[in-house]
């Protein structure tokens, strides 16, 4: 919307004398003259107009002439910032900045008709500029240099100074800030179903970026992602110890985003992948993430970054198999059918891959009477109901989970349909596990088979990459 501003935002001076010219409308001609006095021009004052849309301001400053020009001619238009500098320097212009090149736009010459006594020419100042410095003062130097037709430049008077109060123009409330939407400023703390979407592939956290102000042309949104600010956070206690900073190659999240034309906000996600969760199932994970730039508005001073910060049980929503390093049970073989009882050693001592064996004989010379005990943990690849059997085993069986005996059935006989038990574990939770078996008399056989119907795991030997021996 284009608007009249009554009230005089704009400031003007001569560097030596101030004075205020009118505008007298005439069209661009050429005439041949016998004779044709030079015009000596001055830089002049506004003509108190301010005009402002959604994307800039345009201010007209005015050109004196020391009488009416007997030719049409032109003046050259030429920046002059050192003036500028000086004055900030020296503190003459107090809490004002200079307004950065590129941010204005300044004709190179203006049009002197003939006749006319006086002229104006236009600057244009984006509002995203008047925006980024509110609060202060912006300026900018114009010097008239150069003009045509044997005319000349008032030495003195050739330099305006241009300066414009934000606060005359801009309304706080009204400033274009660029935030992120979803915890900006802040910690955003995901917990287990809470601020975040599961899919198949990880987590999805929808963060969002934010336009505060009337919307118009579209622009472009730059974010970098920062692992050195989790580090402080954690050191200053604002993070839980044990926090682990997530690097990039560790989760998605764009680092260029376009709003769109005619909009306030525009989607912005971050997504993390399962098996970055499965790194992580003993620690929370965090990640920094700030707006940088934009190409158009400003950055809002605290809501443009923002921590995510993860809590371990999100991993809970994800059931998908966790494979494990392991390298089996530890196992120990005793002469006799009561294992370690009263003090008693093994004969032998290694790492069993798995709990699979058929007609084996683990005491060299010894076919019968004698007893083993297998111990380590067990990394649960997903949650839920577990069923563990030692329906083949011959012959008396137990199976420990973490202590508890879940089947104890340590007797002479072999090969019970009733050596089985269910128990509920959660995924990527090591447990504590302790198999024993005995060997009476005839076959010798020894198979630990596990599955978990809910997740799709049917009848097997527990895998070795789930086993981990026991010291």
């Amino acid at each position: 919307m284009i608007m009249k501003i009554k009230s005089l935002y704009l400031t003007v001076f001569a560097l030596c004398a101030m004075q205020l010219f009118s505008c007298k409308d005439h069209t661009l001609e050429e005439f041949s003259l016998e004779k044709a006095d030079p015009v000596t021009v001055s830089a002049g004052a506004s003509s108190g107009i301010v005009q402002r849309d959604n994307d800039k301001v345009t201010i007209r400053v005015g050109i004196g002439l020391s009488a009416p020009a007997l030719k049409a001619f032109q003046v050259s238009l030429e920046l002059n910032q050192d003036t500028i500098a000086t004055l900030i320097a020296n503190n003459t212009l107090q809490n004002t900045v200079m307004l950065p090149a590129g941010t204005y736009s300044l004709p190179n010459i203006s049009e002197i008709g003939y006749g006319v006594d006086s002229a104006f020419f236009e600057v244009k100042i984006g509002v995203t500029t008047l925006e980024r410095f509110y609060g202060k003062k912006v300026a900018m130097a114009v010097s008239l240099v150069d003009p045509t037709k044997g005319n000349q430049a008032n030495g003195a008077r050739r330099t305006c100074l241009i300066v414009l109060n934000t606060q005359d123009i801009i309304v706080a409330e009204d400033i274009h800030y660029v935030s992120i939407t979803n915890g900006g400023g802040g910690i955003l703390n995901i917990t287990r179903g809470v601020g975040y979407t599961v899919t198949s592939a990880g987590v999805t956290i929808p963060l969002g970026i934010g336009l505060a102000g009337t919307p118009g042309n579209g622009f472009t949104i730059k974010t970098v992602l920062n692992s050195d600010t989790i580090a402080t956070l954690v050191a200053n206690g604002t993070l839980p110890q044990g926090t682990k900073a997530l690097t990039t190659d560790k989760f998605y999240a764009d680092t260029t985003i376009i709003m769109p034309g005619n909009k306030t906000s525009v989607p912005y996600v971050m997504s993390i992948p399962w098996n970055t969760m499965d790194e992580n199932l003993d620690n929370p994970i965090a990640v920094a993430i700030r707006i940088v730039s934009t190409s158009k508005h400003v950055l809002h001073p605290v809501n443009k970054t923002v921590v995510v910060l993860i809590d371990k049980s999100v991993s809970l929503d994800n059931n998908s198999y966790i494979l494990g390093d392991g390298t089996g049970l530890k196992a120990e073989y005793f002469t006799g059918q009561t294992l370690d009882e009263g003090g008693k050693l093994p004969s032998v001592t290694r790492i069993d891959p798995q709990i699979d064996f058929d007609g084996w004989q683990p005491i060299d010379g010894r076919g019968d009477d004698w007893s083993s005990k297998w111990t380590g943990e067990f990394l649960a690849p997903v949650r839920g109901e577990y069923t563990f059997l030692q329906d083949r085993w011959d012959d008396g069986s137990r199976l420990f989970i973490n202590g508890v005996a879940i089947i104890n059935d340590f007797t002479a006989e072999w090969n019970q349909s009733r050596r089985q038990a269910k128990i509920t574990l959660e995924r990527g939770v090591r447990y504590k596990i302790e198999a024993h078996h005995r060997e009476n008399v005839g076959g010798q056989q020894a198979k630990l088979f596990y599955m978990v119907p809910s997740a799709g795991i049917s009848e097997q030997i527990v895998p070795k990459s789930q086993l981990f021996p026991a010291p």
